[in-house]
């Protein structure tokens, strides 16, 4: 068992820098392929998007859905676990429709923005 306790890395999975410290600890997991991968997420009461979508979901970019839904998630609150899934849908939808973000993100680029005096 690889067991991975949030609350050795950080008191809180919220910020962006909590979840690449995350994503460090499991990309070498996940790249030799180990199974039976656990995060523990004990005593974590704070939880937001930039750290799911910098640890998990770009997890899942690399390896794959299926193999970051393999990885067993326990002792995580309500809150935790529903934003931890919209991180995930949010990524799935990214991967399917990346021309389309592409499209998106260019029609955000070329918007004028608006100029105060």
């Amino acid at each position: 068992m690889n067991t991975i306790i949030i609350s050795t890395i950080s008191n809180e999975a919220a910020s962006k820098t909590k979840g690449l410290l995350l994503k460090e600890r499991l990309d070498p997991l996940l790249s030799s392929k180990k199974h039976n991968i656990v995060v523990d997420f004990s005593g974590i009461t704070r939880f937001a998007s930039p750290f799911f979508n910098h640890s998990f979901a770009a997890l899942a970019l690399v390896y794959g859905f299926e193999q970051i839904r393999s990885i067993k998630i326990e002792n995580i609150s309500e809150v935790g676990q529903s934003t931890y899934q919209t991180s995930m849908e949010n990524a799935e939808m990214v991967a399917q429709y990346d021309k389309q973000i592409e499209e998106i993100n260019q029609i955000i680029d070329n918007t004028p923005k608006k100029v105060t005096p």
